[in-house]
């Protein structure tokens, strides 16, 4: 984000006319100061302030799928799920000593699982451990 006072030039199609964008224009208001409204002075003096959001709203809107993607804030990670079993040994209300399954699905960052299979000493029985638990939980 910018800090600061900025403007910015916008140039018109027909390149006789500019846009000037302000942002940060009084630091002293919360909403100003932290790129929340821009102030556009249109050829003809006349000045309009238009909320970012709104202005992020019309974008999308208008873009086409690669410009949308780059407005949305994302990030790609590979994950790495376990299937298991989550076994509970009751103490009360149900019967002492009942089990309790819950078969549940964790995630793993894949780093962290190439961390721990790059890092064993015996790396290709480390490997054939992990596909075997693979197939068995699938």
């Amino acid at each position: 984000m910018i800090e600061g006072h900025q403007r910015f030039r916008i140039p018109d199609h027909s390149g006789n006319n500019h846009i000037i964008a302000e942002i940060n224009w009084d630091e002293s208001d919360p909403e100003v100061a932290k790129c929340r409204l821009i102030k556009f002075k249109l050829p003809d003096g006349t000045r309009s302030i238009v909320k970012r959001d709104d202005l992020n709203q019309i974008l999308f809107a208008i873009g086409d799928k690669e410009s949308q993607m780059s407005l949305i804030p994302q990030e790609l990670q590979a994950v790495h799920w376990r299937k298991t079993i989550l076994g509970v040994k009751a103490t009360k209300d149900i019967k002492k000593g009942e089990m309790v399954n819950f078969p549940i699905e964790i995630s793993f960052p894949c780093t962290n699982v190439a961390k721990k299979i790059i890092g064993a000493k015996n790396f290709s029985k480390e490997v054939k451990r992990e596909q075997a638990k693979e197939k068995f939980t699938k």
